[in-house]
């Protein structure tokens, strides 16, 4: 997708967010709002996406998360 920002992203044993560095600050996953696949564009060879929408302290982030392409940030909602 375009305007996602590539992150860091710490996860736990189930392979969740648990903490994220984005724009040069550490945030941590205060609560886990929902979680989704969604299917890729597979005539480009993309793969499934896991989507995290995440409470921070900042505010809302989704993230998502594909194995050929790393964390991302998709959305920031204040």
């Amino acid at each position: 997708m375009a305007g996602e920002q590539r992150v860091l992203v710490t996860v736990d044993r189930g392979g969740r967010p648990r903490r994220l560095y984005y724009r040069g600050r550490r945030l941590q996953v205060q609560q886990l709002l929902d979680e989704w696949e969604e299917a890729g564009c597979w005539w480009r060879g993309e793969d499934i996406r896991r989507v995290y929408r995440l409470l921070t302290r900042d505010g809302v982030i989704e993230l998502h998360h594909q194995p050929s392409r790393g964390w991302r940030v998709a959305r920031v909602f204040d």
